[in-house]
């Protein structure tokens, strides 16, 4: 298992979430991921961890770079 930086529990009805990195200049650009059914989601810049509350047991999806 990979430790993450941060992990950040959303609610388990959202299906969509955003990432800059958090450091303002010293961050990255801001993202946006869905999790496509998936529990978890994986920023692909600063591997952030974005897990809904109350699901247990899902493996993470490693999101690519987006455009």
């Amino acid at each position: 298992m990979t430790a993450h930086p941060e992990i950040f529990k959303v609610d388990a009805d959202i299906h969509r979430v955003s990432c800059n990195g958090g450091h303002g200049a010293l961050g990255h650009p801001k993202v946006y991921y869905s999790f496509d059914g998936a529990d978890e989601v994986v920023c692909g810049y600063c591997d952030r961890l974005f897990t809904k509350k109350n699901r247990k047991g899902a493996k993470p999806y490693k999101a690519s770079k987006a455009a």
